[in-house]
């Protein structure tokens, strides 16, 4: 009796082993027959410091003409030079931290590591250029991928400075096929203007100091950006006609300060406090804007590139 009952019991133990080893090769069959199409995201992190800039906004020539009657040539032309010019520095001494990006790429990385969470992109791949970018699209043959180059610099805009974050986001589809297509859109971000003036540093420490606003503004800036990202690259493998419905600006219960933007501009994204809008006026490109005002307020500056 003993013996039967260890017979009956070696048939099950092998019974339960051979299903056991049936199942995994199910399984694997089932991963073999179903492939991830999900897209690979590549990025390119902003490297060195974070740059103080001065945009040019050339005087109109009827303004530096009516200041060179009012104040005289050589008193008005350093004005009307300083306007038409580009400039671009390093933060005052008085602004810095020893962070000279202020941990803006380290901050994005960390949001886009694989544990952060769980990811709509297969990979993601981090390349130091373009032209390595375009090395590891190579290798992507028949799939889909998301190319992501930031920037970021701290615009001076004269007793305020903005945060300003840029991002040139290209979809590729069908990769090195006759097929393959490519759609840039350029994406700008703005964080709200700090009141300062980069001629007198040392009167607003305060809002440059290590874990200060600015910091802040820069950590915000890279969860927005990760989560955007993360929209952006899920729409990629669904179809459009699933693409839920982007509300109009006018829609909104607040509204950003743009003087470029419309009612009708669709808002590609909205988190709180902060709308995506793809503006019509830019040739679609994208502005993530603060909502501060019930009703739209025309800027007193470009938002455009």
């Amino acid at each position: 009796m003993r013996r039967a009952r260890r017979l009956v019991g070696a048939v099950i133990t092998l019974i339960g082993a051979a299903a056991g080893v049936a199942h995994a090769a199910a399984s694997g069959s089932a991963t073999e027959l179903s492939p991830d199409l999900r897209p690979v995201l590549i990025l390119e992190a902003p490297l060195g410091e974070l740059m103080l800039v001065h945009h040019a906004l050339p005087l109109a020539d009827r303004r530096a003409e009516s200041l060179a009657l009012k104040l005289g040539h050589w008193i008005a032309a350093p004005i009307v030079r300083r306007d038409r010019v580009e400039r671009r520095a390093a933060l005052p001494l008085a602004w810095q931290t020893s962070e000279p990006d202020r941990g803006f790429s380290q901050v994005l990385l960390a949001r886009l590591s694989p544990v952060a969470a769980n990811w709509p992109w297969r990979t993601l791949i981090v390349s130091s250029s373009g032209p390595e970018s375009n090395s590891q699209l190579q290798t992507l043959r028949g799939q889909d991928a998301v190319v992501a180059v930031v920037r970021d610099e701290l615009v001076d805009l004269e007793g305020q400075v903005e945060f300003h974050v840029m991002l040139d986001l290209t979809t590729v589809r069908a990769i090195a096929t006759t097929h393959e297509t490519r759609v840039p859109v350029p994406v700008e971000y703005f964080s709200a203007p700090l009141t300062a003036d980069s001629r007198r540093p040392r009167r607003s420490l305060a809002l440059f100091g290590r874990d200060g606003p600015l910091d802040l503004q820069v950590s915000t800036a890279a969860t927005d950006l990760s989560q955007f990202l993360a929209t952006t690259v899920a729409r990629v493998s669904v179809p459009d006609s699933l693409h839920p419905r982007n509300p109009t600006l006018g829609e909104l219960r607040l509204h950003p300060r743009c003087g470029e933007c419309r009612a009708s501009d669709p808002v590609v994204y909205l988190q709180p406090g902060r709308a995506w809008v793809r503006v019509g006026k830019l040739s679609g490109s994208i502005l993530a804007l603060p909502l501060q005002s019930r009703r739209p307020v025309r800027a007193a500056r470009s938002r455009g590139p």
